[in-house]
């Protein structure tokens, strides 16, 4: 009896024209918190590579409107105020803070590798003439540019 009963109920609720209602939501598509994130540090990590091939370790040179690109008002500054005290004559920028002041050594000059290490800051692991060396920099993001805000230099 208790087979039929359950038998008809089906039956019952299959015939039936009434489909049960399922609501969706429409909801925006946000990116996460973490995503941006994401996003901010291979971006970071992208101009931090561009800057070593181009500037530091490649043949270009780091003119004003280079360093504008790349670094803040303050830390543009600092390398200014850098090169003036090493140099008497002449204008530029201490773009050798970004490396390990090696003058004279193997003929290898890369970036190893880049890792994040949170709130906005980046370890770049770097071989320079054969002398291995990290440097921590400190980003920072305006009209939604990353810019290198502060540098911290240790050889390994």
């Amino acid at each position: 009896m208790k087979k039929l009963l359950f038998i008809l109920a089906i039956a019952a609720v299959s015939c039936s024209d009434k489909q049960p209602q399922v609501q969706v939501q429409q909801t925006e598509a946000t990116p996460s918190t973490e995503t941006i994130s994401e996003d901010i540090d291979a971006r970071a990590i992208e101009k931090i590579q561009a800057f070593y091939g181009k500037y530091i370790f490649g043949r270009e040179e780091a003119t004003d409107s280079v360093i504008a690109q790349y670094c803040t008002k303050a830390l543009a500054q600092k390398l200014k105020d850098d090169y003036n005290n090493e140099f008497s004559e002449g204008d530029g920028y201490a773009i050798w803070e970004f490396r390990s002041g090696a003058q004279d050594g193997e003929d290898i000059q890369e970036v190893e590798k880049i890792e994040s290490l949170g709130e906005n800051r980046y370890l770049v692991h770097y071989n320079d003439m054969g002398n291995k060396g990290t440097l921590t920099i400190s980003t920072v993001v305006e009209n939604n540019e990353i810019l290198f805000d502060k540098i911290i230099n240790k050889e390994e």
